[in-house]
Parts: C-alpha cells; sequence; structure tokens
C-alpha cells in the first residue's frame, strides 16, 4: 500500500514539474511575442527584453540567454542603457559560457564587455577582455577575431603600450585585409596614424588622414570625417601650429550634430575647443563651448564624474577665471581620472595643468616637482622607447617603404629626441645629469658583470670537457692495461684447459672491453687521424644498425690540431648517439670538408625532426649543451635546422 502511494506522489511530482516547465516555456515564448512587438525605442522594450534574459537562464537556455544579452548591449531602449546593468548580464552570461554551444557567443561576450570597460575608459579590464575573446572565438570567427585585436591596440594606444599596440593593429589590418573588409582596413589604418602622432612622425599621420578624410567623404561618412579632421587638430596642436588646429576643430564642429547622435564625440569635441580658446585667453569663446558641452552630459552622466578630457577642461576654465583654488581642485581630480585611464595625452594635459595652478597660488616647490614628473614621464613615453619602436616600425615596413623615407623618418626621430633632451636639460639640468650618470655607472657595472660570469662559464665548461677527456684516457688505459691484460692471462689459461665455453664468453668480454676503451679515447684518432677515425666510426653504426649510412669525408691530416680533432670528433659522435637516441631516423649523412679558411662537419638525418623554436631555451632536454660547449671551445659556430617530420640538419663550422 505504502508502495503504491509512493508512487502516486513521484508520479504527481513529475507532473507538477512537467506542467511548470511547460508553464515556464509559454511564458517565455509570450514574452518572445511581446518583446518582437515592441517598439525598439520604447521603455518596455528593455524591460521584456531583461526579463527573457532572466527566464532563458532559468530554463537552462544558455545560448538563447547570450543571444539576449548581446542584443541588450547595443539595444536602443532608455531601460537598458545602465553601463553596470550591461557589464552585469555580460558578466552572467559569461559564467556559463562552458555550456555556450557556438564560439561565435563565447567570444562575442568577452568582446563586447571589454567594449564596455573600453568605452568607460578601463583600459587595463578590457585589454584582458580582449585577449579573452581572441581566445575562444575561432578560424571560423575571423572577421570577429580582427576585431578583437583591433580593439584590443586602441586600448593599449591609449595606455602608452605603443609598440604592442602596433603589433594588434597589424595583426588586425592583415585579416581585413585578407577578408576584403575596407572599411574595416580603414578604421586600422587610422589607428596606425594616431601611433605615428605619438611617435612625433607628424607627417606620415598626416598623410594617412589626408587619404581617410577623403575616403570617407565620397563615402558621405561625416562621423568618420569628423574623427579623423579632430585627431588632425590634437596634431597640430602638439606641433605648435595653433591656426591649423583652431580651423580643424572649427571644422570637426561644424560638422555636429551627427546622424545618429554621439553625445560623447560631440561633447569631446566642443571640450576640446573651450580648451583650445583657454590656452589662447579667449574666455568668451572658452566659456561658450564649455557650455554646449555641458549641455550634453545629461546625456553620457559618467563624463563628468570620470573623464579627464571634461574635468580639464572644467579646471581649465576655472583656472581662466582666476579661481586658482579651485582649478586646482579639479586638476588634481582631473589627474586621478588620467591616472585611472592610463591615457597618456590626458596624463600630459592634467600634469601641465596642475603644474601651473601650483605657481599661480605661489606654490613654486610642488611646481617644480610637478613639472618633473611630466617631464618624466614624457621622456620615460617618447625619448626611452623611441629606439626600440621605430626599429619595429622599420621593420614593419621595410618592404613598403624606400630607403629615403625610411632615412627620413629616422632624422626626424633624432630630431625629436635632441630637442626632448634640451628641454629636459633646462627644466633640470643637474637632475638629469646625476640620473643618468647613476643609471650608465649601473647598466655598465651590470655589464661588466654579465660579461665576466660568461667568461668564467666559458673557461669552466672548457676545462671541464678538457678534464673529462683526460678522465676518459685515464679510465682508457687503466681498461686496456689492467683489466684488458688480466682477462687475456684468464683467457690463455682456459684455452689451456680447453674450455671452448669459457672462453667464448672471454672473448665476448674482451671485445666489449675494447669497445668500451675505444668509445672513451678512440685509438684510431691518434694512429690515423680525424677522417679515417670517421670512416671508422660510421663504418661500426653502418654495421650495427639498420641504418642506411652515407658519407662524404675529405682527408683533413695536418689540417687541425690533435685537440682540435678530438673535438670535433667528440661531436660527431654525439650528435650521432642523437640521432641514434631520438630521430627514428632510417637513413644519416655525414660530410665533413675543409672550405677555404675552415673545416666544415655537417650531420643530416631523415628522422622525425622537431620544432626548435618551441625548444630554443631547452638544449638540455635536445642533447645539445655540449655540442654548444664543444663547438665554443674550438671558436667555431653551430647551426641548426629542423622541421617536424622531415628531419635535422646539424652543421659546425671550425676556422683554420
Amino acid at each position: 500500500m505504502s508502495c503504491v502511494l509512493a508512487c502516486i506522489l513521484v508520479s504527481t511530482r513529475s507532473i507538477a514539474q512537467a506542467t511548470q516547465d511547460s508553464i515556464q516555456q509559454t511564458d517565455l515564448s509570450h514574452l518572445a511575442t511581446l518583446f518582437e512587438a515592441t517598439e525598439p525605442g520604447d521603455s518596455i522594450a528593455g524591460v521584456y527584453l531583461k526579463k527573457l534574459i532572466i527566464q532563458s537562464e532559468k530554463l537552462g537556455k544558455f545560448d538563447l540567454m547570450a543571444d539576449y544579452v548581446l542584443k541588450m548591449v547595443h539595444h536602443p531602449s532608455p531601460s537598458v542603457q545602465d553601463p553596470e546593468l550591461k557589464r552585469g548580464m555580460l558578466k552572467k552570461a559569461i559564467t556559463h559560457e562552458n555550456e555556450l554551444s557556438k564560439s561565435e557567443d563565447k567570444g562575442n561576450l568577452h568582446l563586447k564587455l571589454a567594449g564596455e570597460y573600453f568605452g568607460y575608459e578601463q583600459f587595463d579590464s578590457a585589454i584582458v577582455e580582449y585577449g579573452h575573446a581572441i581566445d575562444r572565438f575561432t578560424e571560423e570567427d575571423s572577421i570577429f577575431i580582427a576585431d578583437s585585436y583591433f580593439f584590443r591596440g586602441q586600448a593599449r594606444d591609449y595606455k602608452g603600450e605603443l609598440l604592442r599596440s602596433m603589433q594588434d593593429y597589424q595583426q588586425a589590418r592583415d585579416i581585413y585585409s585578407k577578408l576584403g573588409d575596407k572599411e574595416y582596413v580603414n578604421y586600422v589604418d587610422g589607428g596606425m596614424a594616431i601611433l605615428f602622432s605619438k611617435f612625433s612622425i607628424f607627417n606620415e599621420a598626416e598623410k594617412i588622414r589626408t587619404a581617410l578624410i577623403s575616403t570617407y567623404q565620397e563615402e558621405e561618412s561625416i562621423f568618420n570625417v569628423a574623427i579623423q579632421i579632430y585627431n588632425q587638430a590634437e596634431d597640430y596642436g602638439k606641433q605648435g601650429k595653433l591656426k591649423d588646429q583652431e580651423t580643424y576643430l572649427l571644422r570637426a564642429d561644424s560638422l555636429i550634430p551627427f546622424d545618429p547622435r554621439d553625445f560623447y564625440t560631440e561633447s569631446i569635441i566642443k571640450l576640446s575647443l573651450s580648451n583650445f580658446y583657454g590656452e589662447q585667453g579667449n574666455l568668451v569663446k572658452q566659456k561658450e563651448f564649455f557650455s554646449q558641452a555641458q549641455d550634453m552630459v545629461s546625456q553620457v552622466p559618467e563624463l563628468a564624474t570620470t573623464n579627464p578630457v571634461y574635468l580639464n577642461a572644467k579646471a581649465l576654465l576655472e583656472y581662466s577665471q582666476g579661481n586658482f583654488l579651485t582649478a586646482n581642485q579639479l586638476a588634481n581630480v582631473s589627474l586621478d581620472a588620467a591616472r585611472e585611464s592610463k591615457n597618456m595625452d590626458h596624463l600630459i594635459k592634467a600634469y601641465k595643468l596642475l603644474g601651473d595652478t601650483y605657481n599661480e597660488l605661489g606654490q613654486s616647490e610642488k611646481a617644480f616637482e610637478i613639472r618633473q614628473k611630466l617631464t618624466h614621464y614624457t621622456d620615460s613615453i617618447f625619448a626611452s622607447n623611441q629606439a626600440t619602436t621605430f626599429s619595429y616600425f622599420q621593420t614593419l615596413y621595410e618592404t613598403e617603404r624606400k630607403e629615403k623615407e625610411i632615412l627620413t623618418k629616422t632624422q626626424e626621430i633624432e630630431s625629436i629626441s635632441r630637442k626632448n633632451q634640451a628641454r629636459l636639460r633646462l627644466i633640470s639640468i643637474m637632475v638629469f645629469i646625476l640620473i643618468i650618470a647613476g643609471v650608465v655607472i649601473f647598466l655598465w657595472k651590470n655589464l661588466q658583470h654579465e660579461k665576466k660570469k660568461k667568461e668564467m662559464q666559458s673557461r669552466f665548461s672548457q676545462e671541464l670537457l678538457k678534464n673529462q677527456e683526460a678522465e676518459r684516457v685515464r679510465i682508457s688505459k687503466d681498461l686496456h692495461d689492467g683489466l684488458g691484460q688480466s682477462l687475456l692471462l684468464i683467457k690463455n689459461k682456459v684455452a689451456l684447459s680447453k674450455d671452448n665455453t669459457t672462453g667464448e664468453l672471454l672473448d665476448t668480454a674482451i671485445s666489449e672491453l675494447r669497445s668500451i676503451a675505444r668509445s672513451l679515447h678512440p685509438m684510431q684518432l691518434e694512429k690515423l687521424g680525424l677522417s679515417k677515425a670517421a670512416e671508422h666510426l660510421l663504418d661500426q653504426i653502418d654495421n650495427e644498425t639498420d641504418i642506411f649510412v652515407s658519407s662524404e669525408i675529405e682527408e683533413l691530416k695536418g689540417v687541425l690540431h690533435k685537440d682540435e680533432e678530438l673535438q670535433l670528433y667528440r661531436i660527431l659522435q654525439e650528435s650521432i648517439n642523437n640521432v641514434l637516441k631520438h630521430s627514428q631516423a632510417s637513413a644519416l649523412r655525414v660530410l665533413l670538408n675543409k672550405i677555404e679558411n675552415r673545416v666544415e662537419l655537417k650531420i643530416e638525418d631523415n628522422g622525425k625532426g622537431f620544432d626548435f623554436s618551441e625548444k630554443f631555451n631547452d638544449f638540455q632536454s635536445l642533447g645539445l649543451k655540449t655540442l654548444k660547449e664543444r663547438i665554443a671551445a674550438l671558436n667555431g659556430s653551430m647551426k641548426i635546422n629542423s622541421e617536424k617530420g622531415v628531419g635535422t640538419s646539424l652543421s659546425f663550422i671550425v676556422y683554420v
């Protein structure tokens, strides 16, 4: 009876659960119908969208949940515009990424989250998420991989990681070009123009922007025209071309408002004009453009609290009106925001304004301290990395640039470097000299220490090899003269007793002993020279293994010293041992020749090979460490060429 009752209860519970699931499924379908029927700009559409996300998660429909979350990111409904809401929903969906069936959705969740961080200048978080997106996408999602590289390049650009930014841009550009996506190739070119301007290669940046402005005008892409004009205006400001800067800023402003509206970009252009006129002492226009930007802040409220451009413009306006204490407080807030964003242009402007406010407040020591920090920062960003970044630029573009153009860019960078150094000396020449002297002394001592360390390591390795050879000779002689002679005497006595079985065992032992003695110290090398000893060694390999052995060995009698012949013979022995142990080869070829003033030893096999780029620092596991030390002892060189599935070639050169 109790069993029947229990079965009835279980059955009832199952029916109730199925009914509940069916109701929830119906609710989900009903919500989807309501959402599709509602105007996107209506607040209720956003409410439906949030409920769809929650309901699909409850039902375990994570693919559907991811689709709705991705729709929310750019949905126009006012009820889903809160940045924290978007980030929260994206993070919630990411917690279920292992249950998602499409790599595109996995990557796009991270890509959109990175975009949210990027939009609010949280560049560190954005860079991490772009990296996660690249890892989640597959080859089928190449367009999204290109987007992730491109946007990560922008984030690194804003942080001042110029070299890594350029690498990301180049990765993105290569993929876009292969896909024939001209639009995004143009976007990457715009990013490259910004990088060139940060290297102070303004002519190259202007050339790219001029071409982009022309392209966007033909396409009637007003927003992109304005962006390129605005960026060029910023470059003119860096070069001190104030008239050109004003012309281009007003030109960008004349294209406002955009369609569709972009209050963030529009307000930034207005704030830049306010800053420009403030720096020129035109308070009327400064206030006018700041007021116009202020009217847009309600559309992007986070601008007033976290954006360094807005905070700097507000501080500069107070400064222009003589409110130096308020300006100083705002400049400190602007500096904190700039540090948070890690945008180097914002940092430079914040440092400059803060120094000016301290100067006006009569706090000259603090003003000098801030200016020192500014000088150190600009020098560390531009001067310290200039040689490395230009070297990368030269390598990256050497196939696309003529030698004359490269020389011109080199001269431009050298000129900028000299100007930076001169400005630094004017601000604090004594501090500069002390720092440079300290760094130079430290680097020199470190270099000397490293040189001495390497010399000692080299001497130690060479002495170790010499001692090893001496010990081998001693052991070989002891085996041959001691144990070998004893075995011969035993053999003779056994022969007298006519014990043939024991005699054969002794013959085998004597043969093995002589083989060990020859391996420890090859007598053929002393008697016949390197060439004959190498031929004898290869004959042994040919007779004792299944490997097909071929060789081209030139007679080198009198070419090398005895010690050099011994080292080269050991190199041959150890190389062949590596082939026998690791390569799984069926054929081996050895070349030993004298070419002009050098002797070359080459060992080639058709074995499984290896990817040397993966093993570059792993000499020990490859059995190459001793070879490297032996050839170094001869002041020679070693070259390795290997490919998986093809085979390996070792080449050793000794100069005579």
